[in-house]
């Protein structure tokens, strides 16, 4: 699973993406009627435009998306897995821990940069899927 995480962070959506597309080209080669080609072909159409967003992103390693999920979503995403930890922890070794608050200035930025990397994504998926 932190393969996984790291192989996201840097870059390796392209492979994991391979897979799963290649079972959706066989799934609709396979098709036993419309209705299952049909259900084929917009897992092909999404997987599609994930492995574009997935090598956009590769080639380009400083942008924003990228720097942006680095530098405020994993930090953040650690934050929350930390409290999740801490309240299993707590009651399971009779422990005391505590995780302190995000600092307000800190927290409210994260609020809106966060989806808006979410967002530059999406973006960025259709912008190419407009393209081709």
């Amino acid at each position: 699973m932190i393969g996984t995480l790291l192989r996201w962070l840097v870059g390796g959506g392209v492979d994991a993406i391979a897979a799963p597309l290649e079972r959706a080209y066989r799934a609709r080669l396979d098709a036993a009627n419309d209705q299952e080609r049909i259900e084929a072909d917009l897992l092909i159409k999404r997987l599609e435009g994930a492995r574009a967003i997935a090598v956009i992103e590769a080639q380009d390693r400083a942008s924003a998306t990228r720097v942006g999920r680095l530098l405020i979503v994993v930090p953040y995403g650690v934050w929350w897995a930390s409290i999740f930890a801490v309240s299993i922890a707590n009651p399971l070794f009779g422990l005391r821990l505590e995780i302190h608050d995000i600092p307000p200035d800190i927290k409210s930025m994260a609020l809106v940069l966060i989806p808006a990397i979410l967002l530059g994504d999406v973006a960025r998926g259709g912008l190419a899927m407009l393209r081709r």
